[in-house]
């Protein structure tokens, strides 16, 4: 019988410790790439769009619209790439309230734990980390999944991530899985799915003016820019 404990003490992850063997890693996430995108192109019919404005030489991060589970493995599968290429940051109190669930989404999942309430810079050091491995980071801004499935206001914590990893920021906008699994539900209905990528939008400006201007302002300007960018997407003005 295999002794969790013993088990766990040989699993390596991102940060360096040892938490997973490799080998059960990469198989366990070959099945779950190739069930999310049975399920999501066959099944839910997902469509993608602006995947030409995904950088391939540099890390980046992804902000998209958030009203449902279903939201994170329709962007990393609308992206075409291996689940082990994209990392989501993912609320340390829901996804991480228990030891199980917390291995099953940090060594399997690429989930990055940070609080929604306190110490969101506890994230910082391991989000470092998958910028400089040149992979991509999935962020929903909005903080919690949208009950009506309208673009909520944008938190600051975006604003304040951007500024540490100094990296892009690509615009998602998601559509069709509010109707297909709302906030509530726990079994989707079919419906199709779009993800629309929009060009990335650049913060270069602002890395030499910190420590010089409010950083809260330029939280906020960034912030309300990556918003923009969603709009644009909403509004079907950018392709």
């Amino acid at each position: 019988m295999i002794n969790k404990s013993d088990l766990l003490a040989k699993m390596p992850n991102l940060s360096g410790e040892n938490i997973t063997p490799k080998l059960l890693q990469k198989s366990v996430q070959e099945v779950i790439w190739l069930s999310s995108t049975a399920v999501y192109k066959y099944w839910l019919q997902m469509e993608c769009q602006g995947l030409e404005h995904l950088p391939q030489d540099r890390g980046y991060i992804i902000a998209a619209n958030h009203s449902s589970h279903l939201d994170g493995p329709a962007v990393i599968t609308a992206q075409g790439q291996h689940i082990s290429q994209v990392y989501s940051l993912a609320a340390k109190d829901y996804f991480f309230n228990n030891p199980t669930k917390a291995w099953l989404c940090e060594n399997f999942l690429n989930m990055i734990p940070f609080k929604r309430k306190g110490k969101f810079l506890d994230c910082i050091p391991t989000c470092q980390q998958v910028i400089a491995q040149k992979k991509a980071i999935l962020l929903f801004p909005e903080g919690t999944r949208s009950v009506t499935g309208k673009l909520q206001t944008l938190k600051p914590g975006l604003g304040i991530l951007v500024m540490k990893l100094r990296a892009p920021v690509v615009p998602a906008y998601i559509q069709g899985t509010y109707q297909a699994l709302p906030k509530g539900k726990y079994f989707p209905t079919r419906y199709p799915i779009r993800v629309s990528f929009g060009p990335p939008r650049e913060f270069n400006h602002y890395w030499t003016q910190q420590n010089v201007v409010d950083n809260h302002q330029v939280y906020r300007e960034i912030v309300k820019d990556v918003y923009v960018g969603i709009e644009e997407l909403m509004d079907g003005s950018t392709r």
